[in-house]
């Protein structure tokens, strides 16, 4: 049995995860748009985009995926992801995205000083590009592998992490439709972001 959060309060969850399921949606849609631009695929655009695709992400996560012990937090948790069928497999529930996004300073701090200043924001065209580069030997600040949808960024301990972007879109996609239909059928309040 889900906790006690009545259908008021549920939609105004609801309203700000259909907001950012939208806003992921035109991230990622336009990101797609400038990478297959050849004169915008190694612009500044493409790491605006998806920076605001993984934040949106990460706003989602935050609902389903809270920090936080407090009793209501929990709460939320639970009635969310209940309501949206959201288990321990799902793509929004990593945190490696979210860290690297809402903690971005603290990747800067890490090069400052470093001697290793072979730091790389660029899109390569496939894993073979990524191989002759050798990444791994080098400090990231963004890649993304075209041919996969694999961004590449560090983590806090200057480790790398990978992650398949279109998994993550369609679970976000999927996370929207169930919210949309949730107030559609549920609240009382049926003002959402078109999907």
């Amino acid at each position: 049995m889900l906790p006690d959060i009545n259908d008021y309060e549920l939609t105004w969850y609801m309203q700000e995860i259909c907001m950012h399921c939208l806003g992921a949606s035109i991230d990622y849609n336009h990101m797609l748009c400038t990478l297959q631009n050849p004169e915008t695929v190694q612009s500044r655009l493409v790491w605006f985009h998806l920076t605001s695709f993984l934040s949106h992400a990460a706003m989602i996560s935050k609902y389903v995926s809270p920090i936080s012990t407090k009793k209501i937090t929990l709460m939320r948790k639970q009635v969310l992801r209940g309501h949206l069928g959201i288990g321990n497999s799902s793509e929004v529930l990593p945190r490696d995205a979210r860290d690297n996004i809402e903690h971005f300073d603290e990747r800067i701090d890490n090069w400052v000083g470093d001697e290793n200043q072979n730091i790389l924001e660029i899109v390569l065209p496939d894993r073979a590009g990524y191989e002759y580069l050798r990444v791994n030997e080098k400090r990231v600040k963004r890649v993304l592998i075209l041919s996969e949808l694999i961004f590449i960024s560090e983590k806090r301990d200057k480790s790398q992490f990978e992650l398949s972007l279109q998994p993550l879109y369609d679970e976000v996609d999927r996370i929207g439709g169930a919210a949309e239909k949730w107030i559609k059928e549920k609240s009382l309040y049926h003002f959402i972001y078109p999907h």
